[in-house]
């Protein structure tokens, strides 16, 4: 738990966008992807946002 206890919702999501980052989305989605995976990180994401995060990946999958 110590780790945990010690950091916000804006740390676990700036470590989400460098993973974000070296994921291979394309450029023109990379934007995009981290922001949505931010905002589910930090848990404040809509339904929507899950979703549509869902789709990105899905798509990077092939």
């Amino acid at each position: 738990m110590a780790p945990f206890t010690n950091y916000n919702g804006n740390t676990f999501s700036a470590i989400m966008r460098v993973i974000i980052d070296d994921a291979g989305f394309p450029t023109d989605r990379r934007v995009l992807a981290r922001s949505l995976a931010g905002h589910i990180v930090a848990g404040v994401a809509e339904e929507g946002e899950v979703e549509a995060f869902r789709e990105l990946c899905a798509k990077l999958g092939g």
